[in-house]
């Protein structure tokens, strides 16, 4: 699979988080309910089938597939370009993608490329194997299961939408398990390096902003997921909110690079690194023993515990500036020092401090203002979760041809709160 392929492939990572409109759900559960009770084989889930098939370029077995076909173990699924189609496995629901291929299995499918999701109606747990690893939905906490896997040449993707997903990957005793949405990444040569957690997500964008994964890179857009060691850079105008898995915000000012090298938000372990440019963070308070959200910057470290907070790495110095709470920087040689709320504190190249002294009105405009990304630009002003919102998205698959995908509705997630960063 070619880098393009590829990339195309985590850009549209938005259909990660999609719901279902009620009025689709009902359709398709009432489609299921007319069908032909399954009377094949033996089976460990008494009722498969097709719910519904849109397009026209379904195939079962090589033929044809029609809505409300009964299907058994070993029926192969085959959806060309512009089909769908919504598979009920007695209350459990699978919908998958143009361009994807699967086997019904009994437990479960197999899916061999292209992307579906799963979602549980009310059966504890469902299987998705793939040629290099075996995915368990499973239902947590009074929430019903809900995944999302895809599968494109030596590449897959698993993201848990609800419940959890445990991921086992072919040949490995061990086993991940994702939480609520927490997504994970795994190629066939190393799946265990392959398989990595996510940090957050972009919830407010001003372009021109990539995101660099390794050697890949792709435009960011808005709600797609960030990863750990997922870099963001902004051009001359780009800005980018993160919202961060614990709640955190992260507000990156155009001409700017950021790695997000770790975000464990259970353990409360976070570390930034801001080569160049301008961030402002509004950090969760770190509550736990051993806690700790850090700011590496060329000339020392950011200590942060519940901080509202401004930094500016230039070629010649770093700049602090804490709005609220206190922030412990020290020097790559190890001299610390602590600014707190209304103060300035600037670090020379050299390691040399400048500071802390209170900052001007002027100087705390600057940073909010050139941090800031406007009402008019974000995406909602109120981006709280809604069941059923209207939107649509596009899920897009692995194909040689432009990514199309599965109609649906999309869940937005937004900021923690409507005020600054």
């Amino acid at each position: 699979m070619t880098n393009t392929s590829y990339t195309q492939f985590i850009a549209d990572r938005s259909g990660l988080i999609s719901r279902f409109n009620l009025l689709a759900i009902w359709l398709l559960l009432a489609s299921a309910f007319a069908g032909s009770s399954f009377g094949g084989p033996s089976s460990t889930r008494a009722h498969v089938s097709a719910a519904s098939i849109a397009g026209g370029n379904a195939q079962l077995n090589g033929a044809p597939l029609a809505s409300g076909a009964t299907l058994y173990p070993g029926d192969v699924i085959a959806l060309g370009a512009g089909s769908t189609a919504a598979l009920q496995f007695e209350s459990d629901l699978v919908l998958a993608a143009p361009m994807t291929e699967l086997v019904v299995e009994p437990s479960g499918v197999g899916l061999r490329r292209g992307s579906v999701q799963v979602r549980l109606g009310g059966g504890y747990s469902f299987a998705v194997s793939g040629p290099f690893f075996r995915v368990n939905v499973a239902s947590a906490g009074g929430a019903a299961g809900s995944a999302e896997v895809r599968v494109g040449g030596t590449r897959a993707q698993v993201t848990s939408v609800a419940g959890t997903a445990e991921v086992t990957p072919t040949g490995f005793a061990t086993r991940y398990r994702l939480q609520a949405e927490q997504a994970a990444l795994m190629d066939s040569a190393g799946p265990q390096e392959g398989l990595t957690p996510s940090a957050g997500q972009i919830s407010r964008l001003l372009p021109d902003v990539q995101i660099r994964r390794g050697s890949l890179q792709e435009v960011a857009s808005p709600f797609a997921a960030v990863y750990w060691n997922d870099e963001l850079r902004s051009g001359a105008a780009g800005r980018a909110r993160v919202s961060l898995n614990d709640g955190s915000l992260l507000n990156l000012g155009s001409n700017s690079v950021l790695n997000v090298v770790q975000h464990d938000a259970p353990s409360q372990q976070t570390a930034l690194d801001l080569a160049i440019g301008r961030m402002r963070g509004r950090v969760m308070k770190l509550a736990r023993p051993g806690s700790k959200f850090e700011v590496r910057t060329p000339v020392g470290v950011a200590g942060l515990v519940g901080t509202d907070f401004y930094l500016l790495v230039t070629q010649d110095y770093t700049e602090l500036i804490v709005f609220e709470g206190g922030v412990q920087f020290t020097t790559l040689a190890g001299q610390a020092i602590t600014a707190t709320a209304g103060m300035l504190l600037r670090i020379s190249s050299a390691g040399e401090f400048q500071g802390p002294r209170s900052a001007t009105q002027g100087e705390i405009l600057e940073a909010q203002n050139s941090t800031d990304i406007p009402d008019i630009v974000a995406q909602q002003k109120d981006q709280s979760p809604k069941p059923f919102p209207s939107k649509t998205v596009w899920i897009g698959v692995i194909t040689g041809a432009a990514a199309t995908g599965i109609g649906v509705a999309l869940s937005v997630r937004g900021p923690v709160s409507p005020s600054a960063p």
